[in-house]
């Protein structure tokens, strides 16, 4: 114990040192200075890049909403108007039709019209780009054949089109009426052709090298360290926009701490690992500072490498089903959050909307336990290992990969767990967060730490992360049961018949043991007090600053 506290002391005492250290490089960012100045300062968790079209994580959404604007901007779980002023969707939920603003622009001034819509939606699905969320468009007539087709049919037959200047139109394949949030996602907003066409691979670049049309625009970025906005004044709702300046500093959740006390910083994460006295005990925060929870959206759980070439004990469902009886999802949520987070034992966020309550209330699937099931565990080990001609379960080796942000008892405990309980090799690799990412989607791994907000209210958007075609699913999980439920589920008309599709593909990616589920994140972080507006929200973006404001 003794030694356990002193290296504690040790880390913190090194954070505070480097915080002072950037402090000195950025200012001290104290709440009066940033008051006064309308200045907000945060800390971000690393980026993939600010390519509305190219997005795949958290991260990077919270920065391209900040420069970009989509159809519709969704604030508090609300579906407001963004460049669209106004739509109509048809009937049979198979049409959607969006009257853009008049007075829309770029942020340089030149005037946005609905052929940007169309050029970044088919920039999207356009092969040669390989988005990995390309998948959003299956719905679209088209959508699919064009992103994951032979090349036979051209991205211009995807089904969207512009009759004017200021309508802009999409044809969807099957009803979609969830489809409205979907499109406050960064995929989805315009793009101006000729910008992409100038600057080829350096588009996005730098501040020179993207055009956007939000609330702000980018004054500064460097991908590893910053990202600085300032108010756009061609944005049409620049009258609601308050702050003068917004930057975003990239860092790993210690340091962001650490520069959140030293008064670097107005908004940071607190490292899960020592929240809980934080939290507890408000008096070691700063004086103007308050301690917090959020929900974040998002729903944690191992990756399993199914496909896997080099480690055939993975396409194993025995195997898999051995590993999720053996862990104790109540041992390794005390030890890596300390009770602040919850197990999981499906994929869907629990709070996702269902028929008339809660998807997961309506749709309960309790196949594995909070508890481990140890004789469970042994029973599919055994299985598993005659079915493979293993005799010594210490013969059965692979390794766990975290990005380097990833607080280090996640996968310590996961080990420690399946070698205790099935005596089996587990290693640990340590990535950066842009090698993750990479990893997760290319399927170079065996399993992998992997998390997943959700985008819209609706259990696809967690389930349509493992149907067959989707290039998120890097695990290879396939079954054509599962791709027909949640591919034919939005033929139906009726709520109730959807989600009970939805429901019976869910219980079968858990019981085929498809992942491994560990938590439900709750979020702790600490904000400058009198800053307002600057709000979570378990869909979309999970730091919304676009109204925030110093009172």
């Amino acid at each position: 114990m003794k030694k356990t506290k002193l290296m504690l002391v040790v880390t913190l005492v090194m954070m505070v040192a480097l915080a002072l250290t950037l402090t000195a490089c950025f200012g001290s960012g104290s709440k009066s200075e940033n008051a006064a100045a309308q200045s907000l300062i945060f800390a971000s968790l690393p980026l993939q890049g600010i390519d509305p079209q190219q997005f795949n994580a958290a991260p990077s959404y919270v920065i391209i909403k900040g420069f970009a604007e989509g159809l519709v901007h969704t604030w508090q779980g609300e579906i407001k108007p963004g460049v669209a002023e106004s739509w109509e969707i048809a009937d049979d939920n198979m049409t959607m039709t969006f009257h853009l603003r008049q007075d829309a622009c770029w942020s340089d001034g030149s005037p946005l019209i609905a052929d940007d819509f169309v050029y970044g939606f088919r920039r999207l699905v356009d092969p040669e780009n390989n988005a990995s969320y390309r998948w959003v468009a299956a719905e679209i007539v088209n959508g699919e054949e064009i992103a994951y087709g032979d090349g036979s049919i051209p991205v211009e037959a995807l089904g969207v089109e512009a009759p004017d200047d200021h309508t802009f139109v999409i044809h969807f394949n099957t009803p979609a009426p969830y489809y409205l949030g979907f499109l406050d996602l960064p995929p989805f907003y315009p793009t101006k052709q000729e910008w992409v066409e100038r600057y080829g691979d350096r588009y996005a670049s730098s501040p020179d090298t993207i055009l956007g049309n939000g609330p702000f625009k980018l004054e500064e970025y460097l991908l590893d360290d910053r990202v600085v906005m300032v108010p756009n004044d061609n944005y049409w709702n620049k009258k609601d926009i308050k702050l003068k300046k917004v930057t975003a500093l990239i860092m790993n959740e210690e340091t962001g701490f650490a520069m959140f006390e030293s008064g670097a910083v107005d908004w940071a994460r607190i490292p899960v690992g020592i929240a809980s006295n934080y939290l507890q005990n408000p008096g070691t925060l700063p004086p103007d500072a308050t301690g917090y929870t959020y929900k974040s959206g998002a729903v944690d759980w191992f990756c399993i490498n199914i496909a896997s070439a080099t480690n055939r004990i993975l396409g194993n469902q025995d195997f898999r089903l051995a590993l999720n009886y053996a862990l104790d999802r109540e041992e390794y949520i005390a030890i890596t959050s300390g009770d602040l987070y919850s197990p999981a034992t499906r994929f869907v966020l629990p709070t996702v909307s269902g028929f008339k309550k809660p998807y997961c209330e309506e749709y309960p699937i309790n196949f594995f336990k909070t508890k481990a099931e140890q004789d469970k565990a042994q029973e599919h080990l055994q299985k598993a290992m005659s079915a493979l001609g293993i005799s010594d379960p210490g013969d059965i080796s692979f390794s766990i990969t975290v990005a380097e942000t990833t607080p280090k008892a996640i996968a310590e405990n996961c080990q420690d767990q399946w070698r205790r309980t099935l005596g089996i090799n587990v290693d640990i690799e340590t990535v950066t967060y842009a090698a993750m990412i990479e990893n997760r989607i290319a399927g170079t791994f065996d399993l992998i730490y992997a998390g997943w907000m959700p985008d819209y209210d609706d259990p696809y958007t967690y389930l349509g992360y493992f149907m067959s075609n989707n290039s998120q699913n890097g695990g290879k999980y396939s079954n054509p049961r599962y791709d027909e439920l949640v591919g034919t589920a939005n033929n139906f008309a009726d709520q109730a018949s959807r989600l009970a599709m939805y429901a019976e593909a869910e219980e079968l990616l858990i019981r085929e043991a498809g992942i491994v589920p560990l938590q439900v994140r709750e979020v702790p972080a600490v904000v400058r007090k009198g800053l307002e507006n600057f709000v979570h929200f378990y869909l979309g973006m999970e730091q919304d600053y676009i109204y925030a404001y110093y009172k």
